[in-house]
């Protein structure tokens, strides 16, 4: 019997997504909506601005993202025009046509400094090297936490609003709680999706067959509808695990087979744990598409 009293469908995810663009109109390009020459003297006192530890003199306007998780909240935003350059895993939205600018990993700087970008979003750490040269060309380099909880997940929605929309101003002003709400939608709009499902004691197997515990992203998310009895920190083996889940949540690059050979977890199954396998892309790319791991859960 399914675990689940509600059932999600793909529309909720949309749902969710949409609320997060409450205030920004679509169909206006970045300049329309932060450009100098429109900005009223309260939102010009937005800038300059810490973000990512990095002071911005104005709002970006040109942006590179080499994170496809960074990539979808600036679309989400409604800002997919700003990006001029993106990595080379970037792949949602279906419309992006920025130029492809290699990987945090392998970064193409010439091309990224012939853009001109105001910034360069990046979730994993560039070299020194990469850093300095960017840098050195007036290029930004806003480095983000990949987040561990749900409170990181929204602060990352927050910094790259940040760098459109700047510091927080005085209370009142309509700038002001820009930020804020954004990071507020984007948590709301998780939990919202989460409402309705019921993990029980649950554990999150990865690709690699390790279990997430408590300080991982994974743990946090699906402890929005459950409780991770992985209580450590950390990746851990099945063996470390005290306790029988209710439920197994697993990548679904697995198999059952995966699972049931494990000694550790076939116990669990054996004992009545529930398998249900989801995609890790909701957890490696922190976006509104996160949510979809409810959708994905209800479907088993």
């Amino acid at each position: 019997m399914k675990r689940f009293s509600v059932i999600f469908s793909c529309a909720i995810c949309a749902i969710c997504a949409c609320s997060l663009l409450s205030g920004c109109d679509k169909t206006k390009t970045p300049s329309e909506i932060i450009g100098s020459d429109s900005l009223s003297d309260s939102a010009k006192s937005a800038f300059p601005a810490d973000c990512c530890n990095v002071t911005l003199e104005k709002a970006v306007e040109k942006v590179v993202s080499l994170s496809p998780a960074a990539t979808e909240i600036v679309c989400e935003l409604g800002f997919q025009s700003a990006l001029v350059g993106i990595s080379d895993y970037c792949d949602f939205p279906e419309t992006l046509s920025a130029q492809k600018v290699g990987s945090t990993e392998n970064p193409d700087i010439d091309a990224i400094t012939a853009l001109k970008p105001d910034a360069v979003f990046t979730l994993s750490p560039l070299s020194e090297r990469e850093t300095f040269a960017l840098e050195h060309s007036g290029i930004a380099v806003l480095e983000m936490l990949p987040p561990t909880n749900i409170e990181e997940y929204t602060a990352l929605y927050r910094e790259i609003a940040r760098a459109f929309y700047g510091k927080e101003l005085s209370e009142g002003e309509k700038e002001t709680e820009k930020c804020t709400e954004i990071a507020k939608s984007a948590e709301d709009a998780l939990k919202t999706a989460a409402e309705g499902a019921s993990l029980g004691k649950f554990v999150y197997v990865t690709e690699k067959l390790t279990i997430a515990g408590a300080d991982t992203f994974e743990s946090a998310v699906l402890s929005l509808s459950g409780e991770n009895i992985a209580s450590q920190d950390g990746y851990l083996s099945a063996s470390d695990i005290e306790g029988t889940p209710e439920c197994i949540v697993a990548d679904d690059t697995l198999s059952r087979s995966d699972i049931t050979s494990d000694s550790t977890l076939g116990g669990f199954v054996n004992s009545g744990a529930e398998i249900y396998f989801v995609s890790s892309r909701c957890f490696e790319r922190p976006s509104a598409r996160t949510a979809e791991i409810f959708t994905q859960l209800s479907e088993e």
